[in-house]
């Protein structure tokens, strides 16, 4: 394993990142929705929020779900889900669009997205995903973009046997547990991106600044 995150950039030919947390600053803005989405459950609130808060990557479809019947005791249904989905959606799209990004980030794609593989791997929705990306700006530097629905682990493994890639020539950049377990399941490089440091990342970066 190589030990500077510097050299095995230079020696990766593919890239994959997680979006939210990782290239832009929007958890804030998806763990707010939540309140917005439960307002009606004041007696429920701090349980919600737990598990919404320690949960943040889990597609929000599992949470709503969850929330519902788990916390509330309350039937999940069709009409309820649609509901809750379009109330998140318009509590978090736009927001998302115009978040910041994390520092660096942008100048890091121009300098490593030529010439390597470069893929983003993220529980927002799918088409959802792609409107964010169109309107930041960023969809250009993506050859590979997968939204939810999907399991991360088997996405990467799919990923590697289809561009008959190493494992150590791949790097997996993301922010939470989920993501640098993920990355161990498939045996490829973890990049932990942001203050807080996670046991199973194989590098760590505050941000993207002084790697570009």
């Amino acid at each position: 394993m190589i030990k500077d995150i510097k050299t095995a950039l230079e020696q990766a030919k593919a890239l994959v990142f997680d979006f939210d947390g990782t290239l832009v600053d929007s958890n804030p803005i998806k763990l707010g929705a939540f309140d917005k989405c439960f307002i009606d459950y004041p007696q429920h609130f701090e349980a919600i929020m737990a598990y919404c808060k320690n949960n943040h990557h889990v597609h929000r479809h599992i949470k709503f779900r969850h929330v519902f019947e788990k916390i509330l005791k309350m039937p999940y249904t069709p009409e309820i889900e649609k509901r809750m989905l379009d109330l998140y959606d318009l509590e978090t799209t736009q927001k998302v669009i115009e978040a910041p990004e994390i520092p660096g980030a942008t100048k890091f794609l121009d300098k490593f997205a030529p010439g390597r593989e470069i893929a983003v791997l993220s529980s927002t929705p799918h088409d959802t995903l792609h409107t964010i990306l169109e309107k930041r700006g960023l969809k250009k530097y993506f050859t590979k973009i997968q939204g939810a629905p999907v399991y991360k682990t088997d996405w990467l493994k799919q990923f590697l046997t289809e561009q008959v890639f190493k494992k150590d020539e791949v790097l997996f950049f993301g922010d939470s547990a989920d993501d640098a377990q993920a990355s161990e399941n498939v045996g490829i490089p973890f990049v932990a991106v942001g203050e807080t440091k996670l046991s199973k990342a194989t590098y760590h970066i505050v941000n993207f600044e002084g790697l570009s």
